[in-house]
């Protein structure tokens, strides 16, 4: 009988090439991955030989040693008599060579003097001579040091050379990361966002970390890495943010008002009004942002206990905070001066918010038995104040009118200078200190 040779069937050629498909799959991906590997390793390698000069001030010079040591340290042929035979280097190289080495034990000096302590002169005297002879032969006599002073004055001047090469040799892209990175976690921590961050903040950070370091020429290359740093710790999950100070706290959504061109809230206002008093060492007194619309819907007898434990009338200065629906503006007391003023960074003319703040003071003089106090004020409406340029920062500026008068400050900001008060009220709410 004729044996038949058994052919696969369509399933099985199917799964014969499915295997093969997936074998050949397997390879290519397994080669990606190589050359990657290879490809890190070679921009690793080439990284580290870029930063590699820097580390070492003295590697230049055994460089050019290794490459003259061959002319340099060659023996003399001698003749059959013994005497020398006449060598074909020329002068120049070997004055080169002289020098050469002469720069390199210097450096080697300079090196052993940064190691040892001032407590052992005797030694450091003994290991300056071990390392400053040389032969007479090898070091020209010109270049050689004829006393202890000339050897310390010499030391000390190579020493801030090196020093200064130092500290101008720029650090590595790893080191530098790291700072960065470090720098913003602490930040996030501290503020809960990066709104008030300023990048000049990172910059002065990374300069100051590597002994003022010359970055100029990396400003891109830092400012980049902290936009990435940044991107990659706002992602992480961090525990609830809030600031507490006395009866007040804020959250992170109260704070974010202060970022962009947001509206300010009741909260944000009312716990910096008590900075500024703490501030002021008491002197000014900041009656909270509710004060005037209770004053307004249920008259003398709804704020009557606001100032139960205050008197007024004894403070330099009061800071009353107006909301009106969609503005804010700001009402001041002069109590040497009797004077009521309104500042309003729209210019608009709020007379009657004057006149409610000046029959509250009339009363609460006769209910306190303040009798000086009962008459003879003065209201008035001062437009000599800094003006916004938008309908989003009213809030922002009757702050820093606060700021001003309670810390007898002028009024020398802009709406320009907005972006940074903002940032700089963030800071001062998280810290819970107005820098002064």
């Amino acid at each position: 009988m004729e044996s038949c040779e058994s052919r696969p069937g369509k399933r099985a050629k199917t799964r014969l090439l499915c295997k093969t498909r997936l074998f050949f799959k397997t390879c290519l991906r397994c080669k990606q991955q190589l050359w990657r590997r290879r490809r890190r390793l070679r921009c690793h390698f080439r990284m580290k030989q870029r930063v590699r000069p820097t580390s070492d001030p003295c590697l230049a010079l055994k460089v050019q040693m290794k490459k003259l040591k061959p002319l340099w340290f060659n023996p003399p042929m001698r003749s059959a008599d013994g005497s020398p035979e006449p060598t074909n280097q020329s002068s120049d190289t070997q004055l080169k060579l002289s020098e050469t080495e002469d720069r390199l034990k210097r450096c080697r000096l300079v090196a052993s003097c940064s190691v040892v302590t001032c407590e052992d002169e005797r030694e450091t005297g003994a290991r300056r001579s071990e390392v400053t002879a040389v032969p007479s032969q090898a070091t020209p006599p010109h270049s050689a040091l004829t006393s202890e002073d000339d050897e310390e004055t010499e030391a000390g001047r190579l020493r801030s050379e090196v020093m200064a090469c130092q500290s101008q040799a720029t650090p590595p892209h790893r080191e530098l990361s790291a700072t960065i990175k470090e720098f913003l976690s602490d930040f996030y921590v501290t503020y809960g966002s990066f709104i008030p961050l300023h990048r000049d903040d990172v910059l002065t950070h990374v300069k100051r970390t590597f002994n003022n370091a010359d970055l100029s020429d990396r400003r891109d290359e830092i400012l980049f890495e902290v936009d990435i740093c940044q991107s990659e710790i706002a992602q992480k999950a961090t525990p609830p943010f809030c600031v507490r100070y006395r009866k007040h706290a804020l959250r992170l959504d109260d704070l974010l008002t202060l970022a962009d061109q947001h509206w300010l809230n009741d909260q944000v206002i009312n716990m910096y009004g008590e900075l500024i008093v703490d501030s002021s060492n008491h002197k000014v007194h900041f009656l909270n942002s509710f004060f005037h619309r209770q004053l307004m819907t249920k008259g003398y007898e709804g704020v009557k206990r606001w100032t139960k434990k205050v008197d007024l009338f004894s403070k330099d200065l009061l800071l009353v905070p107006v909301h009106l629906q969609v503005h804010w503006c700001l009402v001041t007391v002069d109590m040497s001066l009797k004077k009521i003023s309104l500042y309003d960074s729209r210019g608009i003319a709020f007379h009657e918010v004057a006149q409610n703040i000046l029959r509250y003071l009339m009363t609460e003089a006769k209910e306190k038995h303040q009798i000086s106090f009962k008459d003879g004020w003065m209201v008035s409406l001062d437009e000599n104040v800094p003006q916004q340029k938008n309908s989003n920062d009213c809030g922002v500026f009757i702050l820093e009118y606060s700021r001003c008068f309670g810390l007898n400050k002028p009024l020398h900001f802009t709406q320009n200078d907005v972006p940074k008060i903002r940032k700089r009220i963030y800071r001062e709410l998280c810290e819970c200190k107005v820098h002064v």
